[in-house]
């Protein structure tokens, strides 16, 4: 406030901004769950299509719901533990991309099994496209490219 005049002066404060940015967070994150979750109903449609699996679109929803939960968990963790010393090299980015790829697969596999009821070989062929085609890999060509 202005001891002279009594008006309270007009400045502009870190939270005052600090709003938008919050915005642009959360927005850029809700983007990218919403990507990673079409991408994963993308190759799990097509994988079964390519099987000639018809599974409703609700059983497919719940489905991809649930693994893209889960892998956005097993993401985080290897991103973790890749990422989180210092001076990471980026060979190591290539090196364990195989972790979250065989953990990827495995979540597939039981929830395959268990939640769309397919056999062994189905499930195991959806299992690893899900591993291969959804892992990842933008993060580690990221890291060579910087």
């Amino acid at each position: 406030m202005d001891r002279r005049n009594g008006h309270h002066r007009k400045s502009i404060v870190l939270y005052d901004l600090g709003g938008w940015y919050v915005i642009i967070i959360f927005g850029v994150a809700f983007s990218g769950l919403v990507l990673d979750y079409l991408w994963n109903y993308f190759v799990l449609s097509l994988t079964l299509r390519w099987q000639h699996i018809s599974i409703t679109r609700k059983r497919k929803m719940v489905y991809i719901a649930i693994i893209t939960a889960l892998g956005l968990l097993i993401d985080w963790l290897w991103l973790y533990v890749v990422f989180s010393r210092p001076g990471t090299q980026p060979g190591l980015a290539l090196a364990t991309i195989i972790i979250p790829m065989v953990l990827i697969g495995l979540v597939n596999l039981c929830a395959s099994r268990i939640h769309l009821h397919l056999s062994m070989k189905n499930a195991l062929v959806v299992a690893g496209m899900m591993a291969v085609f959804t892992a990842p890999w933008l993060i580690v060509v990221f890291v060579f490219l910087s």
